[in-house]
């Protein structure tokens, strides 16, 4: 079949010439706003000698990209390094033996998962070079979707694409979520497109020169807040490696996102309070064999944190082994009056905890609903855009990142919200993305009186951080270049910083 170049959106194409002017490049775009095509569309016109390395989330990698070359019939040799070809994990020799085939093979596109980046890079051989110990790296061109999964600067993830980064002759970043918990996480991303150039070579210059100290627990310094005039500094330095794409053109349906109070039954409530305040709740042995009370305590803050959202979801771990006592079936109950009550039409479930997604299995099924939980394959991604699956429970950590499942439905239930603002927009882009035909409908399940009713404004101002870093220069553009403001008519498009 012959390959024909997909047309784009003016804005991805305007994306796609910065890949192609910028060897070494990040690419904040939209959720949902074509990350993947932008790319491929780039590849095929600059057709790189060697092999491309695509480094995802495992969900990503081993789905969404490999369908997108199927669909536009991209004319290029993917293999993956996580499954085999009828999508079953692969085992440690076949992986192996992977790895080795690179080195053979004809110029190929392989995926890999986030978390097996640093095995690749260590069983890559080595040589000497006056006297200094090199990988020899195959992959000329590097793909990071979702690159603030590197923003952690100490993480073996990182440390290891530092080593091969320089390496490569093409290093493209894609993210639609570039800093999720502030603009500390955008040094290392910085860092593997130009080695420190732009914001400086080590994490402690970084901070040093543009930030102070916001919050110290014990002589640690654990927040951090920028200076004043530090923001405008930093987007002013990385401007030249890193485009945003800021697009109200962009084709997306109506989202409406709607608050759902739960309320906890009195005698429960109370015990939360007393909780919070006394640090001591005693429950009733959640084990047949062992019945008696058991004692749950709160020793720091961070732990009565999670005991109260763990609470506020109904379930609460009572040991390190996961085991959970139920304390309400609230939330259940309001989940199942929701799926009831829209009209046929299947429904996304995002959960927190394990324990949640038990309680939800076995809730729903018993309340009549065909319910599963998401296990990452490319043949459940299939069965859910198909319209087969009623009701899909999904982990936003392991699952909320680039998937496609905008065929499948359009309503979305946070059964928990997240801490991770990353997790939170990422999830609700599953639905509310490019080529969603039905307007999205997004409901977050709060138990009232409890640490819940707080996390939507968390949640917004570390929203406004991001927002802050991708508004800054957006209408800059226009005055760079009068032309360009011609041809993109309404777009709010700008090169980032």
């Amino acid at each position: 079949m012959t390959f024909t170049m997909p047309t784009l959106l003016p804005h991805q194409e305007v994306v796609k010439d910065f890949m192609v002017r910028t060897p070494k490049c990040g690419i904040f775009l939209t959720m949902g706003g074509g990350k993947s095509l932008c790319t491929l569309s780039a590849l095929a016109e600059i057709r790189p000698a060697g092999h491309i390395l695509v480094v995802a989330p495992i969900n990503i990698a081993r789905s969404t990209w490999i369908d997108e070359i199927a669909k536009w019939n991209f004319p290029l040799r993917a293999v993956s390094l996580i499954v085999n070809e009828n999508d079953k994990p692969l085992g440690r020799a076949a992986r192996l033996e992977r790895y080795r085939s690179i080195f053979h093979s004809s110029p190929t596109m392989y995926f890999i998962n986030v978390d097996l980046i640093a095995d690749l890079i260590k069983q890559m051989p080595t040589q000497k070079v006056d006297g200094v110990t090199t990988t020899i790296w195959p992959f000329q061109t590097v793909i990071v979707d979702e690159s603030q999964t590197l923003k952690g600067h100490g993480g073996v993830r990182f440390k290891a694409l530092k080593k091969v980064a320089p390496a490569t002759v093409r290093f493209i970043e894609l993210t639609g979520t570039p800093t999720p918990n502030g603009l500390e996480d955008l040094w290392s991303q910085m860092f593997l497109l130009d080695g420190g150039l732009a914001l400086g070579r080590t994490i402690t210059e970084f901070r040093e020169r543009y930030f102070i100290p916001g919050l110290v627990v014990r002589s640690r310094v654990v927040r951090w807040e920028p200076r004043p005039g530090a923001e405008e500094e930093i987007y002013n330095r990385v401007r030249h490696k890193v485009m945003s794409a800021q697009n109200t053109s962009i084709p997306m349906p109506e989202c409406t996102i709607e608050d759902v109070s739960v309320v906890l039954p009195k005698d429960i409530l109370e015990a939360y309070r007393d909780f919070t305040k006394e640090l001591v709740l005693d429950l009733a042995s959640p084990d047949p064999d062992n019945p008696g009370t058991l004692t749950i305590t709160a020793d720091n803050a961070a732990i009565l944190y999670g005991k109260q959202l763990q609470y506020a979801s109904g379930t609460l771990y009572v040991d390190d082994d996961h085991n959970y006592a139920v304390i309400h079936s609230e939330k259940l109950a309001m989940t199942d009056y929701l799926i009831r009550n829209n009209g046929g039409s299947p429904v996304l479930v995002a959960y927190r905890f394990q324990s949640s997604k038990k309680q939800l299995l076995a809730h729903l099924s018993a309340a009549g609903h065909d319910v599963r939980a998401f296990d990452g394959s490319r043949a459940m991604i299939a069965d859910w855009n198909a319209g087969k699956i009623p009701v899909m429970l999904l982990q936003p950590a392991s699952a909320g990142h680039g998937l496609n499942l905008q065929d499948g439905g359009h309503t979305l239930i946070w059964y928990s919200l997240p801490d991770s603002l990353e997790h939170y927009l990422q999830t609700n882009a599953r639905l509310h993305r490019m080529g969603q035909s039905h307007p999205v409908r997004i409901w977050r399940l709060l138990a009232k009186g409890t640490r819940d009713e707080k996390m939507p404004t968390s949640l917004a101002r570390k929203e406004m951080v991001q927002n802050g870093l991708l508004d800054a220069v957006r209408h800059e553009v226009y005055d760079i270049d009068q032309d360009l403001q011609e041809i993109l008519g309404d777009l709010d498009l700008a090169p980032i910083f």
